[in-house]
């Protein structure tokens, strides 16, 4: 696949500031989009109406008109619909003329008249683009390409148009016009050296590359009206086969997606190669990959990339060399991404919750949120929880809100919309073992856990729209009541924080439970009470009783060697814990003045103590989460108002919001935020 050749005709920043990622991806929907803000994912654009037919392998916004296009498997093959910031509209008709195999990647002109695809037998169709959909498909080239059509891209000024391919000379170009296809230009003098799989123009249409399947792995030719002599290869590799190449809206830079890890390679461009930049700090993590894609968005300040393993697309902050990685989607692709394609166009309005969870009727709390705070709270659920809320989430997608409580069902799942509670879903036909405590999602939802307080103190059900039948307990259970529990950002693992010695247990999980991961060599000192991962799932940490009252360890499928402790500690019991979306800092809930504590996290561990609250929680702190944009974090305490929440930002806690109208009933134990788009 190539990377969305999207560049504004004006050089206004706001105009080419990104506000949606888009991905192609293998299982349904087949199409994700993303909105995208300064921090990163935002979330997730309604799937359109009509979806795609199968498996989508590029996808690409019209860069003059509000579209987006996807190459798919099974007829029509292209699919394209009305792009706008409220998301999909209503698909075109499909074009008269059919590809007559699965289309691979597909590219709009500079000037949005033109749409074009890569396919087999012919390997490349293009057709007339206007308001009304799909024109009268072109002829095909005099000259057709030799093999299966991979990767297809115009030229900045689109007065050609470049298709790589299986087969020898694996790139042919041709000029274009208005009037279809010119003659093909002759090849180049130094072919690539196997199947192309992506071609990219510079934006000053000077050069073109062309990832291919044989080392080198890519090869780039000036190009005038015809190639030029193939630049050098540069010094270090591509690290495998290449599947996308990807130029920087200034041109400085040329990144290839390519098959093995670091699965990501990128070069400074200046008429040749230069020394490869250091790979990120965080790589995209699995194991060799058949296709994909990268992308810079509009601005040149990102670059995304598809991954192997969950949630299959990292983006990076760009400046001369790799930033930091953002935060993962809080809803994951369900399966392997092939396509990227950053847009302009997409700034969502969102909608955001708060959630608590509370010792006295009705046991949930949930609130709108915004950016003056809190909103009325919402209406009771009308089948209402039978105990205590013990801990409290919202699906990835915030479809659905799940409250662990005491009192059997121990565990109640409701819709959840902007509207409010929906009807309670059927308990699960398995109930956990006793009062339930934390409850989380799978970062794609369909899994539901929760610890309790007795045997098997960890339940996990798949979830879709209700639950599904208890996945096994795993073979090595918890050694005590079990209070925290969390999956891993890739879904990877679930670890479960727990009463007795190792007070901390972690399983691999994939639709059940692996073999238990050995314990850390250096144990929480007590009881473990919450249980948090980072967001680039590298590490681990523990809330708990005793001195230090946390722990942080380095994970990588198991624990590596306990990071120091903070500088401050916690001044008591930690009872729950949680990392900014960013990974830059975690927060703990603790049980003694100031009741919550937050330091600055980084590789080489914790940070100075950020400054306490100038209005502190009022009593102990049982809960602690940030909201989605990381701009915000709430504590859920023991006393009256029961729920704080402060703004946050890099220097720390701004001045506490106004207590909601109606406070929660009693002790708040739990806190969550949820956000999705409305628009």
């Amino acid at each position: 696949m190539i990377a969305d050749k999207l560049r504004a005709a004006t050089s206004s920043v706001s105009e080419l500031k990104p506000k949606a990622l888009a991905a192609a991806h293998n299982q349904t929907p087949y199409i994700t989009v993303y909105s995208w803000g300064d921090s990163g994912f935002r979330g997730t654009f309604t799937k359109p109406a009509t979806l795609p037919t199968g498996l989508a392998q590029d996808v690409k916004f019209n860069p003059t008109a509000g579209v987006i296009g996807i190459a798919h498997r099974n007829s029509p093959y292209v699919s394209v619909y009305p792009w706008s910031s409220t998301g999909f509209g209503t698909k075109y008709a499909n074009p008269a003329t059919l590809p007559s195999d699965h289309c691979r990647s597909i590219a709009f002109s500079p000037n949005g008249a033109t749409i074009a695809v890569s396919s087999s037998n012919p390997s490349i169709l293009v057709y007339p683009w206007t308001s009304a959909g799909f024109g009268t498909k072109y002829a095909n080239p005099a000259t057709l390409p030799t093999g299966t059509g991979t990767g297809v891209v115009f030229s900045p000024d689109g007065a050609t148009i470049a298709l790589s391919h299986l087969n020898l000379p694996c790139i042919s170009v041709y000029p274009w016009s208005s009037t279809g296809f010119g003659t093909k230009y002759a090849n180049p003098a130094t072919l690539p050296t196997d199947n192309g799989s992506g071609v990219s123009f510079s934006p000053d249409g000077a050069t073109i590359a062309v990832a291919h399947t044989v080392s080198p792995y890519i090869s780039a030719y000036p190009f005038s009206a015809g190639f030029g002599t193939k630049y050098a290869n540069p010094a270090t590799l591509p690290t495998g086969e290449a599947f996308a190449v990807d130029f920087s809206p200034d041109g400085a830079t040329l990144a290839v997606m390519q098959a093995n890890s670091p699965f990501i390679s990128a070069y400074p461009w200046s008429a040749g190669f230069g020394t490869k930049y250091a790979n990120p700090a965080i790589i995209p993590s699995g194991t060799g990959v058949t296709e994909g894609d990268i992308a810079f968005s509009p601005d040149g300040k990102n670059i995304a990339v598809t991954s192997p393993n969950s949630p299959f697309v990292h983006v990076y902050a760009w400046s001369a060399g790799f930033g930091t990685k953002y935060p993962d989607p809080l809803v994951a692709l369900p399966n392997r991404c092939y396509g990227l394609a950053w847009s302009n166009v997409g700034n969502a309005v969102y909608k955001q919750y708060v959630a608590v969870a509370h010792a006295s009727t009705p046991f949930i709390s949930v609130y709108p949120w915004g950016g003056a705070g809190f909103g009325d709270k919402y209406n009771n659920p009308a089948t209402g929880l039978t105990g205590e809320g013990k801990g409290v989430t919202f699906s990835p997608d915030v479809a659905t809100i799940v409250i662990g409580h005491t009192n059997t069902p121990f565990i109640s799942a409701y819709p959840w919309s902007d509207a409010g509670f929906g009807t309670k879903y059927a308990n699960p036909a398995t109930l956990p073992g006793g009062n339930g405590d934390t409850v989380t999602f799978s970062p794609d939802g369909a899994s539901v856990a929760i610890s309790c307080i007795t045997a098997p103190f960890v339940a996990v059900y798949p979830w879709s729209a209700g639950f599904g039948t208890k996945y096994a307990n795993p073979a090595t259970l918890p050694t005590g009541l079990a209070t925290g529990v969390a999956f891993s950002p890739s879904g990877a693992d679930i670890a479960v924080a727990h009463a007795a010695t190792p007070f901390i247990s972690v399983y691999p999980w994939n639709a059940g439970f692996g073999t238990k991961y050995a314990n850390p060599a250096t144990l929480p000192t007590g009881t473990g009470a919450g249980v948090a991962f980072s967001p680039s799932g590298a590490d681990i940490v523990v809330s708990h009783a005793i001195t230090p009252f946390i722990s942080a360890y380095p994970w990588s499928a198991g624990f590596g060697t306990k990071y120091a402790d903070p500088a401050t500690l916690p001044t008591g019991n930690g009872n729950s814990v949680a990392f900014n979306p960013l990974g830059t800092a975690i927060a703990i809930a603790h049980n003694t003045s100031p009741f919550v504590s937050v330091y600055p996290w980084s590789a080489s561990g914790f940070g100075a103590k950020y400054a306490n609250p100038a209005t502190l929680p009022a009593t102990q702190g049982n809960g602690v989460a940030f909201n989605a944009a990381g701009t915000t974090i709430g504590v859920a305490m023991q006393g009256t108002p029961f729920i704080s929440v402060y703004p946050w930002g890099d220097s720390g806690f701004g001045v506490k919001y106004a207590n909601p109208s109606q406070i929660p009933s009693s002790v708040g134990n739990a806190v969550a935020f949820g956000q999705v788009i409305t628009n």
